[in-house]
């Protein structure tokens, strides 16, 4: 199922969409969407790093080597 989603531009932000979205080898509506789903991807990839980054100080992540894993599961 479609839905449909209105954004109000001024004849000068239409102009800016237009000529943007040639980049995006399609209309203003391809272009919003990929440019949305890039700006969540990046905001996810973000709120990753920073768990791992929050995991990393306060313990709770550790890393170790392909060889100590090999060593931990007995693989060596």
């Amino acid at each position: 199922m479609n839905s449909t989603v209105t954004i109000r531009l001024n004849e000068e932000e239409r102009k800016i969409f237009d000529e943007y979205s040639k980049v995006y080898k399609g209309g203003i509506s391809t272009m919003i969407k990929q440019l949305a789903l890039e700006k969540l991807q990046d905001e996810y990839d973000l709120a990753t790093v920073t768990r791992f980054e929050n995991g990393m100080e306060n313990g709770t992540i550790t890393i170790r080597s392909y060889e100590e894993l090999l060593k931990e599961v007995g693989m060596e």
